[in-house]
């Protein structure tokens, strides 16, 4: 099977109804991500529905993560990728924004990260921008965190190790020391609908590095590194 070519626009008559100055970009920025993209992640491009803006991005995974489904595939088949964020920019004329894109809307978030994208200028310039970003993003460290009780895995966090920021997390309050839950919902360690945040637990007890560039600085002090994972069962949040 060919192997698929970043930010590629593979029908001209694709119901995206991209205009030429959009498939020249794209096209732009496949050519400068092509030296150095990964063979783990694929940039695409599309247009969600009602928008003005093209969208180029690439969504990130834990490839080592995964859960078994019905217990009648093989070994490889039975585990899943974990998916863990979607980081793209939206070109608009002549400015192109990048960021962390909402995880279903593929939107951009209403406050920028000191990581974002923002830059006007020609296609040429926006694409050259948006491929250095992309790369730049790219290396930023992503660990996971690990919290153990009694010798089971009671809650795991992604976060980019280099500025904390959680990527997907899970809490599973039956494997958790007791009353830590209601204690960290009293203290407003909760999220929508009563997802517990792991920001609120004590000093995690292992990281794994998972890609990127990471610098030991980064990582919370006293934290234990592990080159190994136990089972992580239970629902993954943002």
């Amino acid at each position: 099977m060919r192997k698929r070519t970043w930010f590629e626009v593979d029908d001209p008559d694709d119901d995206f109804e991209f205009t030429d100055a959009e498939r020249d970009f794209a096209a732009a920025l496949s050519g400068h991500c092509a030296a150095w993209a990964p063979d783990d992640v694929t940039g695409q491009v599309g247009r969600p529905d009602d928008w003005d803006a093209l969208l180029a991005y690439v969504g990130l995974c834990d490839w080592g993560e995964g859960k078994p489904e019905t217990g009648k595939e093989t070994a490889a088949e039975s585990h899943r990728p974990l998916h863990l964020i979607d980081l793209g920019v939206h070109l608009a004329g002549d400015r192109v924004r990048g960021d962390r894109l909402h995880n279903q809307l593929y939107s951009l978030p209403d406050q920028p990260h000191a990581w974002a994208l923002d830059a006007t200028g020609s296609t040429e310039q926006l694409a050259r921008a948006a491929a250095d970003w992309f790369r730049t993003v790219l290396d930023k460290p992503i660990v996971l965190y690990v919290w153990l009780h009694e010798g089971y895995a009671y809650a795991a966090r992604y976060a980019f190790a280099d500025s904390g920021e959680t990527l997907c997390q899970l809490y599973a309050k039956t494997r958790a020391p007791d009353g830590q839950a209601d204690a960290l919902i009293a203290a407003g360690h909760v999220h929508g609908r009563g997802w517990i945040q792991t920001v609120g637990l004590p000093t995690p007890s292992l990281y794994l590095h998972i890609r990127g560039d990471l610098d030991k600085d980064h990582v919370i002090p006293g934290v234990r590194e592990t080159t190994k994972r136990g089972p992580l069962r239970g629902p993954w949040y943002e």
